[in-house]
């Protein structure tokens, strides 16, 4: 019982201490205030003449991706914002660079912003040290964007079609 306890004390200290270096990274930052559109959940059912629009604008930027829908199986019909959320109905302007001002403002349409911008080294895509736990200060739709299957939103962006998988795991101890 005694090893339980401390077993239970450390992994307390072990969350403080990673809430501390996710306060400490975004410490000095004030958080942008941003409304959110409703991003719809992800549909069960659809067909591609529903789907491909909603990655129409994504697809004018991203323009090699593993898998369709990101999924191994061809049967899954979805667009990109049905599981990250963001605006499909941005497309790329004609012949501008990623470091052309038009460039730089469509992305910012496109894509779900963080409300803590210069943390997560926004606009570069790569993920800072400990992104966990900075996602413990974002915003869900933001949570979405960056991974929907994060237990957070995967209700949203998986639940239709994964809903019994997800309570599964959030009743596990792994979760």
């Amino acid at each position: 019982m005694k090893s339980f306890t401390l077993k239970r004390l450390s992994l307390v200290a072990l969350a403080v201490v990673a809430a501390g270096v996710a306060y400490a990274a975004s410490e000095g930052e004030t958080p942008r205030h941003i409304e959110y559109p409703e991003y719809a959940p992800a549909p069960r059912f659809q067909t591609w003449d529903e789907a491909d629009p909603k990655s129409a604008g994504c697809n004018s930027c991203h323009t090699v991706t593993d898998r369709k829908t990101m999924h191994a199986s061809e049967a899954v019909v979805l667009g990109c914002v049905d599981c990250h959320g963001g605006d499909a109905n941005v497309f790329v302007p004609e012949g501008t660079n990623k470091s052309d001002e038009p460039y730089q403002a469509a992305m910012a349409r496109a894509h779900v912003q963080p409300l803590y911008p210069e943390t997560w080294h926004y606009p570069h895509s790569a993920n800072p040290e400990r992104s966990y736990t900075l996602l413990n200060k974002e915003s869900p739709e933001f949570v979405r964007f960056v991974n929907p299957s994060d237990y957070r939103v995967a209700r949203e962006s998986c639940g239709a079609c994964h809903l019994s998988i997800i309570q599964a795991a959030e009743r596990s101890l792994m979760a």
